[in-house]
C-alpha cells in the first residue's frame, strides 16, 4: 500500500507543475507588440483613434451644407496576416460617433428596406417611413498593406493603414492619410506566414 506520506507530496508536486502551465491573463490596455511583426489590437485602435480625430477635425473645418454622413466600407486586408480589421473599423465608427458624425450601413439597407416594407402592410402597430432613411454623402477606405524587407541583415516588417475619405457626389478624395507601423521581428526566421 501506498503511504500517504509520499502520495501527498507527489500531488502537490504535480499539481504545482500543471498550475505553471495554464494560460495566464493579461491585462489588454498594456501595449504589447507581436514577435512576428504583425499589428496587435492595440495598434490598430490607436491608428484608428488618430485617424477618425483628423477626420472631425477635417469636417470642423469643412462642414458640408447637408451634413455629414458617411459610409464606412470593409477595410481590406492586404497583409500575410490574419488582422482583426473590425476592431478597427468599430473602433472608428465609435470615435466618429462620439464626434457627431454619423454612419450609413448600406450594407444592411436592403434587410431595413423590408422590415419597412413589412411595417406599412399594417401587421404592426406603427408604420415606418421609408422617407428618413440617410443616405451617405462620404465614403471612408481603408486597406492595411504589408512590406517585409531586409535592413543589416535584419528583417523589417512594415504595416501601413492607408485611409481615404471621399466624396460620394464627386468621387474626390477630400482627405487622406496614413498610419505606418515599422518593426523588427524577435523571431528573424519568418512570421506566422512567410
Amino acid at each position: 500500500m501506498v503511504s500517504y506520506r509520499i502520495l501527498i507530496p507527489l500531488l502537490a508536486g504535480s499539481l504545482a507543475v500543471g498550475c505553471q502551465t495554464t494560460t495566464k491573463r493579461l491585462d489588454a490596455g498594456e501595449d504589447m507588440t507581436a514577435d512576428s511583426g504583425e499589428l496587435t489590437r492595440g495598434e490598430m485602435e490607436k491608428a484608428a483613434a488618430t485617424l477618425a480625430q483628423k477626420v472631425a477635425a477635417h469636417f470642423t473645418a469643412n462642414k458640408p451644407a447637408k451634413g455629414i454622413f458617411v459610409a464606412f466600407l470593409p477595410t481590406k486586408n492586404d497583409t500575410s496576416d490574419q488582422l482583426p480589421v473590425n476592431v478597427f473599423d468599430n473602433r472608428v465608427v465609435g470615435d466618429l460617433l462620439a464626434a457627431k458624425i454619423y454612419t450609413v450601413r448600406v450594407e444592411d439597407r436592403n434587410k431595413a428596406l423590408s422590415e419597412i416594407a413589412f411595417s406599412q402592410t399594417g401587421a404592426t402597430d406603427a408604420g415606418i417611413n421609408a422617407g428618413n432613411m440617410k443616405s451617405p454623402n462620404f465614403f471612408i477606405q481603408t486597406d492595411i498593406t504589408e512590406n517585409v524587407f531586409k535592413s543589416g541583415g535584419d528583417r523589417i516588417v512594415e504595416q501601413i493603414l492607408n485611409f481615404e475619405l471621399r466624396s460620394v457626389e464627386t468621387q474626390l478624395v477630400v482627405f487622406s492619410d496614413r498610419v505606418i507601423y515599422r518593426k523588427k521581428p524577435r523571431n528573424q526566421k519568418g512570421g506566422t506566414t512567410w
